[in-house]
């Protein structure tokens, strides 16, 4: 009967990530993953070819749970209110309130190693565009929903909006390392609700009238 490879092929992963959030993949030889994982460099090889295919199933892996993440945070705020706007409020909640109980930056494995040439390539980049493209979608669509019974108070691009709930978490994690503050991830995820929340439901300013020209 074959064994089940699975608990090895995590291990190694296991390793490889703990290594990519500490020092930097690319800074990290396959000695130190295989010391890691506990396991011998032939086993290593046998699941992966290359330290590169290794980085690539990490991003993998990563979009994969991230993936089961937003499916379960968006299907939780839908099940609280009907409302989009009051939906994307009650993500930005929730999100934050999963770093909060977190005492440790957890960071983010795309920052760690996306300009890391040798290692990010064209498949990885594809993978993490998907999965953020996903939230970004969501969160878009719930906006736009929401603009129609709750105008916002100056000009918007909805879009831009969508995609800052990305920029918020990585700039965050960034911020939250640099500082040595895993509670900045929290507050700027806050933050970001306080301002869809004012940019809805605050009370748009009147136009000024023309002065009338004298004749």
């Amino acid at each position: 009967m074959p064994r089940d490879g699975t608990i090895t092929r995590n291990r190694i992963l296991d390793s490889a990530l703990e290594l990519a959030m500490s020092k930097g993949l690319a800074a990290a030889s396959l000695d130190q993953v295989i010391a890691g994982a506990g396991i011998t460099k032939g086993a290593f090889f046998y699941h992966f070819k290359s330290k590169n295919e290794l980085a690539l199933e990490l991003v993998k892996r990563f979009a994969r749970q991230d993936h089961d993440l937003f499916v379960d945070a968006t299907a939780r705020v839908e099940s609280l209110s009907r409302d989009p706007l009051q939906q994307v409020l009650l993500l930005c909640g929730l999100t934050a309130e999963m770093f909060k109980d977190s005492p440790d930056n957890p960071g983010c494995l795309i920052a760690s190693y996306c300009y890391q040439e040798d290692l990010w390539s064209e498949d990885a980049r594809r993978a993490c565009e998907t999965q953020f493209r996903e939230w970004g979608d969501w969160i878009e669509g719930k906006l736009k929903q929401a603009a129609k019974a709750h105008p916002p108070a100056v000009p918007a691009d909805l879009h831009e909006l969508a995609e800052m709930f990305q920029a918020i978490f990585e700039g965050a994690f960034v911020l939250a390392r640099t500082y040595n503050d895993p509670a900045i991830i929290a507050r700027q995820v806050h933050a970001y609700r306080d301002l869809i929340e004012a940019l809805f439901k605050g009370t748009p300013r009147p136009a000024r009238r023309k002065a009338k020209s004298r004749k």
